[in-house]
């Protein structure tokens, strides 16, 4: 995938892995469009050559048509939607007065939200001559993760549902990706007080990201992603044991 000259939308694009895909891909000459709830990190961020910013909650319908409306109305078109905005949510699932919020919260924003954007964007990105999605999941999509009892339920769930986008929207020419980061050194993480697991720099994770994209390699398993998967495969339980070890705020 050439990656000049693009029309790209990035949900969550103010902070973590968003704002560095931001950056990357404003600083090669592309218009990148930024969404996300918190208009102060969207302001600063927007400040960036080439970066425009549009508050917006993607997990509401009338907010993501009025993006996808805006994008319409200045460029005409999508040429690469990335769906990056998530959330990471520790919680004891019986005990936690909240649970029933946070399940409903972590669903909408990490597996509703990119699949029904991804369907209302597609009008758009039939504009485009090289259409693309690009779901960031995560390598924990292959390990249950003690702690975390929905997160790596979602990304599951993401990494099944891209799998089957990319074969039933090939023939209308969109090519479907999916990025499976490792732990990666945002605020996101922070959470993690220690793990067993190396946090990658978003650096150095969006760098890999943006060449997958030019090679274009369907599925990216990125960092320490790649060994998660195959020991889900060959020696799940000591991998369970490996992220039961993990610490957590």
């Amino acid at each position: 995938m050439d990656l000049k000259s693009l029309i790209i939308l990035v949900t969550g694009g103010g902070s973590g892995i968003g704002l560095e895909l931001t950056r990357q891909l404003a600083a090669l000459g592309n218009t990148v469009i930024i969404c996300g709830r918190d208009a102060g990190r969207l302001a600063e961020a927007a400040r960036l050559t080439g970066v425009q910013a549009i508050a917006g909650d993607v997990t509401l319908a009338d907010n993501q048509d009025r993006i996808l409306s805006d994008i319409q109305a200045q460029h005409g078109r999508l040429d690469l939607l990335i769906n990056n905005a998530g959330i990471f949510l520790t919680y004891d699932f019986k005990n936690d007065p909240d649970t029933l919020q946070r399940i409903e919260r972590e669903i909408a924003i990490n597996a509703t939200a990119p699949l029904t954007l991804t369907r209302r964007a597609l009008p758009l990105l039939e504009k485009s001559a090289q259409p693309a999605v690009l779901f960031i999941g995560s390598g924990v999509a292959f390990v249950e993760s003690p702690g975390t009892p929905v997160y790596s339920g979602t990304k599951a769930l993401i990494h099944h549902c891209a799998q089957t986008l990319r074969h039933q929207l090939k023939p209308h020419g969109i090519t479907v990706f999916e990025a499976m980061p490792p732990v990666v050194d945002t605020d996101m993480a922070k959470v993690l007080k220690s793990n067993n697991f190396k946090k990658m720099k978003p650096a150095d994770l969006v760098r890999d990201i943006l060449e997958g994209l030019r090679r274009n390699q369907n599925e990216m398993l990125l960092g320490q992603s790649r060994q998660i998967k195959l020991l889900s495969g060959i020696a799940p339980a000591f991998l369970f044991r490996q992220f039961a070890k993990t610490e957590l705020h």
